[in-house]
């Protein structure tokens, strides 16, 4: 239900943006007809006046198209993330596809907690890879969302996400600086449901991801973590 809750709130705020802006393109559209209209007639009105009019309009849809497009790409985002765990389809996705996915869907989230996501990759963007990107999307969404939470009430928040590929695998990290995990979780992270937000968490995240890593792509899930310092999750897909 708080994962619910978090989506329902990130759809809410990456769409209204959006809708406001084409309610006032659409004003503007409106009233440009209404003055096209009343120069038809209009002796003074030049040909160069004309082509002004139309160019006005056509930027205005032009706006238009550009939100409809961004909305439907957060609809999709929002779409595969309602997939299960389970899901055996295979598919395939680039880079870039990643990518574009997690920064809609974490960008509501990113805001609200003041949090700075630094994304990097030195992989080729074109390069496609196997498996259902919905999955690998909600394991780093997770992890990114765990490194929010690790700062607490800090001012500074900084995560850094690096795509790189070494030795026929896909590698992602996912870096914060948030001073790191106490040992008794440490020792027990991934082997139980064990959670990183006291009180506040179920462990059922990060056991989750780990489980679907391995299951769905053969991969695996590892951590460093330094006291006073930060953790860092690895993620490796053989691809």
């Amino acid at each position: 239900m708080s994962s619910l809750g978090e989506l329902i709130g990130g759809i809410a705020h990456n769409l209204k943006t959006p809708i406001m802006s084409i309610a006032g393109a659409s004003e503007g559209l409106k009233d440009l007809v209404l003055e096209y209209n009343s120069s038809i007639e209009d002796s003074s009105v030049t040909y160069v006046d004309h082509h002004e009019i139309a160019k006005d309009m056509a930027d205005l849809i032009s706006k238009i198209n550009s939100y409809t497009e961004y909305m439907s790409d957060i609809i999709t985002a929002v779409k595969g993330q309602a997939v299960t765990f389970n899901e055996s389809d295979v598919s395939e996705f680039t880079i870039d596809e990643l990518i574009k996915r997690i920064n809609i869907l974490m960008n509501h989230e990113l805001k609200k907690s003041q949090a700075n996501l630094n994304i990097s990759s030195s992989i080729n963007s074109s390069i496609h890879i196997r498996g259902n990107i919905n999955s690998l999307i909600q394991v780093i969404n997770n992890m990114i969302l765990n490194s929010i939470q690790a700062y607490s009430n800090s001012i500074s928040k900084e995560i850094n996400l690096k795509i790189s590929k070494k030795d026929n695998k896909l590698n992602i990290s996912i870096e914060d600086f948030a001073g790191g995990l106490p040992d008794e979780v440490s020792k027990k992270l991934f082997k139980k449901m064990i959670t990183t937000k006291g009180k506040n968490g179920t462990g059922i995240g990060l056991f989750m991801s780990y489980s679907n890593i391995k299951a769905q792509f053969n991969g695996d899930i590892t951590f460093k973590s330094k006291k006073g310092k930060g953790t860092t999750f690895y993620i490796s897909i053989p691809i």
